[in-house]
């Protein structure tokens, strides 16, 4: 028996692999034999081997210049290689040989299409079709030549008509979906793809087209099966990781929605987009220096790649802002209005930084001539009327304010109007005018808050923090006094009480910081159990709670850059006591109290974000307090880091004495400059901004009784 029957014999029994080690054999014996450097391309083409497919294709035409056959598969796995030039001249030398071979006429055609050429691939098709009217592969690269051009009614009919002589051929009908969803037809779009995917269950493509009309048809859940087929069939599709996760942010599925971001990301370092999506994730899920450091290095990978995207220098320009980096946030910023001068947002956004760092002039000079011309964007207005109130000119800013609302607007804008106005009309004494204004603010940013899973929540860390289970819980080794921790309900004074210590030279005040939550977080993981936090904390051990602990510590030194006290003034790090107990034995923490009616007035005349859902209603802010105030005297009964109650009113009123014990109880030598807080240049980013670039006042001592006819559902819920 010959080698070659040898080797027809072995593929006809499916044994791959053996016939093509011995066709390699053939051919390095006899270099010139090119029979089998032809079988041997088509083994090497049933195995996925391309490279090895041209290799033995130029073999043969090298030794046979006129063997059709192997221009014809020279082509085809040129091109399916991407490499149109060089395929579409495999194809032209054949058609000097053949010029009536209608397959290479349409793939020749499919060839010059990707290489723009596209009035020469149209003749192509015509001679390909005049030649073999039922070619199907003509008909479907003339729809696309066709689409190309924006005729999509052209495009369908050759699409359908490709379909007609195929109804196998999967690549027209999904090439069909595409003029249908580029026309806004969605129905026939995603009828198209499924068929596609019935014919080929493996089109990666149809999975993916299919996705997108489902996402666009606001149904998410469905989307996500339809990109992660896509991605099963072809993992390193950057692309589809992207628009997955996309639809999992959405959803709010963080971890996994940033996860599939960096996936596309690694597979396609160029991809600019992905990188300025991951960017905002990051940011979306949590405001803070440890994803924030992350979302700056994000935008700046996405301008390294479109460095003329306004709104990436916006995401950059806000993310520095999160972090406190004022300077590169103002820089980013006036490099958006090199891009687009005078634009009204990005003005906005560079007047409102300048306000918060108290150049109000310089802030004014940019939002003026902006409304001198005629611009009002709500976000402008904003600005500008914020700036009035700084040039005490309230009544102005009201007026602006309350026309601007006259006026239609997203509903994110009116709540800030809303409680723009609400500050106004607080600072010129019409309190019962303020108070309408922060309650429609209120109302209009509205979330659905379970209070019994709240009251929940704080049960289970009571319990999970009983005197049992922290006496026989080990703790971490460590006894650093670098982590100052300044807890409190939101408004309570932790933003004056870090600022007068950041003013001392040892002390880096860190802003807040989610690093805490973020350990509690992934403690799980660390521990190696399937038990959530903080029933989790029964298995831990001093190892891991050593780990975790020098991490942060590690991180705290990086911020501090040197400083002997890093504090973190995350307000709500007080439902957290308990775990930097376990963590940091040697820390510090100052837990900032204020009269309750004050404290939870202060909190309803504030916008915050949805984690605060407690905020937007009288009673639910009263009931949510007294939850704070019952774990709060669990963590007295309990704790045994050092613990130091300061009140505001207190503070107020005698801040040399006050400000000397809280220096003191941080291990530290008295220092002048922490009188002097306000004249600190440190960059504040949370809404206490404006209070701490001035000296000590006591207007807000008291200030419930100004509203208090309207306060009867937050007294009640505070005294029950």
């Amino acid at each position: 028996m010959s080698d070659k029957q040898q080797i027809l014999n072995l593929l006809h029994g499916n044994r791959i692999p053996e016939a093509r080690k011995l066709c390699a054999t053939l051919c390095a014996r006899n270099g010139t034999d090119a029979e089998a450097w032809f079988l041997l391309a088509g083994i090497c083409a049933q195995l996925g081997e391309l490279d090895e497919v041209v290799r033995c294709c130029r073999q043969v035409v090298a030794i046979e210049p006129g063997n059709v056959g192997a221009w014809y598969n020279l082509g085809v796995a040129l091109q399916s290689r991407g490499k149109s030039g060089e395929a579409a001249g495999s194809y032209r030398r054949l058609l000097e040989i053949q010029p009536r071979h209608a397959m290479a006429l349409a793939n020749l055609a499919l060839a010059l299409r990707e290489l723009g050429q596209r009035d020469e691939a149209m003749e192509c098709c015509a001679r390909a079709i005049a030649l073999q009217p039922d070619l199907a592969e003509a008909h479907n690269t003339r729809g696309l030549l066709f689409r190309d051009r924006g005729a999509s009614d052209n495009a369908i009919q050759c699409f359908q008509r490709a379909f007609t002589l195929r109804p196998g051929y999967a690549e027209a009908c999904f090439n069909m979906g595409l003029c249908y969803l580029s026309g806004n037809d969605s129905g026939r779009a995603e009828t198209c793809f499924r068929d596609a995917i019935r014919i080929n269950p493996g089109y990666a493509e149809a999975h993916r087209g299919l996705g997108g009309v489902l996402a666009a048809s606001q149904r998410p859940d469905e989307a996500v099966l339809s990109f992660r087929r896509a991605i099963e069939l072809r993992p390193q599709w950057a692309e589809v990781h992207a628009e997955l996760a996309g639809i999992l942010i959405s959803q709010r599925k963080w971890d996994e929605g940033i996860s599939h971001y960096r996936h596309a990301v690694r597979i396609k370092p160029e991809f600019g987009e992905a990188h300025n999506n991951l960017g905002n994730a990051l940011l979306d899920r949590d405001q803070g220096p440890r994803y924030g450091e992350e979302a700056v290095d994000c935008f700046r990978q996405a301008l390294r790649w479109i460095p003329e995207a306004p709104q990436i220098h916006l995401n950059l320009a806000a993310a520095l802002c999160d972090l406190g980096r004022d300077r590169e946030a103002q820089a980013s910023y006036r490099r958006v209005l090199e891009l687009k001068p005078r634009d009204p947002l990005a003005t906005a956004a560079l007047a409102n930084l300048l306000e918060r760092v108290g150049d109000f002039d310089s802030a004014m000079g940019l939002v003026q001539p902006l409304i001198d011309t005629g611009h009002d964007e709500v976000q402008l207005v904003l600005s500008h009327a914020a700036l009035l109130r700084h040039q005490n000119r309230r009544e102005e800013a009201i007026a602006l304010l309350e026309h601007a609302l006259e006026r239609p607007m997203e509903d994110k804008h009116r709540v800030d109007a809303h409680f723009a106005l609400g500050r106004l009309h607080d600072e010129t004494g019409n309190y019962h005018q303020a108070f309408h204004h922060y309650h429609e603010g209120n109302a209009l940013d509205a979330k659905e808050f379970d209070e019994p899973a709240d009251r929940r929540g704080f049960d289970a860390l009571i319990a999970a923090f009983s005197p049992e289970r922290i006496n026989r819980r080990p703790r971490a080794s460590n006894r650093s006094r670098l982590p100052v921790f300044i807890v409190g309900m939101p408004r309570s004074g932790t933003s004056l009480v870090e600022q007068i210590l950041a003013s001392h030279p040892l002390v880096h005040g860190a802003g807040e910081l989610t690093a805490i939550f973020d350990i509690s977080s992934e403690l799980p993981s660390v521990l190696g159990t399937t038990l959530s936090y903080p029933q989790c904390l029964d298995q831990c051990t001093c190892q891991g709670l050593d780990r975790v602990a020098m991490r942060h510590l590690d991180y705290l030194s990086r911020l501090g850059g040197g400083a002997a006290r890093v504090t973190d003034k995350m307000p709500h790090n007080f439902m957290a006591l308990g775990l930097i107990d376990l963590l940091f034995p040697g820390a510090r923490v100052i837990h900032c109290m204020r009269d309750p009616v004050d404290n939870c007035l202060s909190i309803y005349f504030q916008r915050f974000n949805d984690f605060h859902g407690y905020a937007r209603d009288l009673g639910s802010l009263g009931r949510h307090y007294g939850q704070y105030r019952r774990l709060m005297a669990h963590w007295k009964s309990v704790l045994r880091i050092p613990v130091m109650d300061l009140q505001y009113e207190s503070l107020v009123e005698d801040q040399e004495a006050v400000s000397r014990s809280m220096v003191e109880f941080c291990g530290l030598e008295w220092d002048e400059r922490c009188l002097h807080f306000y004249e600190s240049r440190r960059f504040v980013t949370t809404a206490s901004y404006d209070q701490v670039r001035r000296p000590i006042y006591r207007k807000s001592v008291a200030r419930w009784k100004r509203y208090e006819r309207h306060l009867e559902p937050l007294l009640r819920a505070l005294q029950d």
